[in-house]
């Protein structure tokens, strides 16, 4: 038998070919696609964010600014754990900086606590504190230590036992054994 291939059959052939090509590229596209590895979530680095920056404007006008070179949200538990943090607040031209090394948000994200080395500095009103831990509630701005520590106030230095902040540092109350310096 001889076939006998006229205009129509090739026309037929080839459209039949485009359709092959067709679905054997988009099922070997689809396979590519499939076969890349996907990586699975790390669940021990869920909630872990590095290089963290937050900014907040805060209704009565202060800008505060946190960068940290970690945190870690546990959201069950309501708390953040922030590893280096430095908090800048900005209240006109008016810069307090805060750092610690490690700094958690607890209490349904309503208090602080600052551990390790914790300072607090603002150029304009002459003021450091150092102390090794610091816990607080934002809404109030009461803030407490019971580590030593260690003010300085223009050309004067507190020594002291414990601190109470309160009112966001407008009354300062050093307890314990005090010790006052004027250079």
């Amino acid at each position: 038998m001889q076939y006998k291939f006229n205009s129509k059959a090739i026309f037929i052939i080839l459209i039949v070919f485009i359709i092959f090509i067709l679905a054997f590229n988009y099922i070997n596209r689809n396979k590519q696609i499939n076969s890349e590895k996907i990586k699975d979530i790390d669940t021990s680095k869920e909630g872990k964010t590095i290089g963290v920056n937050i900014q907040q404007n805060q209704p009565n006008g202060n800008k505060i600014k946190i960068v940290a070179d970690l945190m870690e949200e546990d959201k069950e538990k309501k708390l953040i754990k922030l590893i280096n943090p430095i908090t800048k607040i900005l209240n006109e031209n008016n810069v307090t900086k805060i750092t610690s090394n490690y700094g958690y948000i607890i209490n349904n994200y309503t208090k602080f606590k600052l551990n390790k080395d914790v300072n607090i500095h603002n150029d304009n009103k002459k003021f450091v504190l150092k102390t090794e831990d610091l816990t607080g509630i934002f809404e109030t701005g009461y803030m407490f230590t019971n580590s030593p520590v260690k003010i300085q106030i223009n050309n004067s230095k507190i020594q002291g036992s414990s601190l109470s902040l309160k009112n966001f540092g407008e009354y300062i109350k050093v307890s314990g054994k005090a010790k006052l310096t004027i250079n």
